[in-house]
């Protein structure tokens, strides 16, 4: 057991943190999904898979950014999304630190407390802010020099990652965000929200493992760098 700022959390095997929050909300997700569902598959950051013989299959992320909750970073949200036939159908996201903002999607359109938000449509990339999660990651992956020659065309960067970043994408106050190494649930109920802001997505590893989400306004530049 590990503390930070008072907050006890655990090491997990792939050496990223997990507290007891994350597994007090991921309990009563699934415990609320199963009772209205119980015919329905899930798949969670902190327990076994449940896999049930239906279309539907729902995605829970109880903390995504627990390092960020961790130090007493408000930058975190609880993810929840629905697959059909392993399609994401349905996305939200929501910030308990940031007024319990909650971010919804389906794919057409996307909202932030019930107002739609959209990318960015007018901004040019040497004015853009870039975002990424870990950009030591990056820069020690074979996407190093792509990652390089774009940060130095663009006018801001910053980590302001996990699933705040793409929030800030997907409603215009940043213009891209790269992503490596994600697993299902950590970006899976996010891809409705990315979809229904108008945002692009660039697969850099199939399905969803390595992305670049754009705003269509810088989206042709951005991707001629990868």
């Amino acid at each position: 057991m590990q503390f930070s700022d008072g907050l006890p959390y655990k090491l997990k095997e792939d050496n990223t943190p997990v507290t007891d929050i994350d597994l007090l909300i991921e309990t009563f997700l699934r415990n609320s999904i199963e009772q209205r569902f119980p015919d329905h598959s899930i798949t969670g950051e902190e327990f076994s898979d449940k896999i049930c013989d239906s279309a539907y299959k729902w995605i829970v992320d109880p903390i995504d950014g627990t390092l960020s909750l961790t130090r007493g970073v408000p930058l975190f949200g609880v993810l929840v999304g629905v697959l059909d036939q392993q399609e994401p159908l349905f996305g939200c996201a929501r910030f308990p630190l940031l007024g319990n903002k909650l971010i919804v999607g389906n794919g057409e359109i996307a909202f932030e407390n019930g107002t739609i938000i959209h990318c960015s449509k007018n901004s040019e990339l040497n004015e853009a802010l870039i975002l990424t999660t870990d950009e030591r990651r990056v820069a020690s992956s074979k996407y190093k020099k792509n990652w390089q020659h774009l940060t130095k065309s663009t006018g801001h960067l910053r980590s302001w990652g996990d699933c705040y970043g793409y929030y800030l994408v997907c409603s215009g106050k940043a213009h891209a965000m790269l992503d490596i190494d994600l697993k299902p649930c950590d970006i899976l109920p996010l891809i409705p929200i990315i979809k229904g802001a108008g945002c692009e997505i660039i697969e850099l590893k199939e399905p969803y493992r390595d992305i670049i989400v754009c705003s269509k306004d810088v989206f042709s530049e951005v991707l001629n760098f990868f």
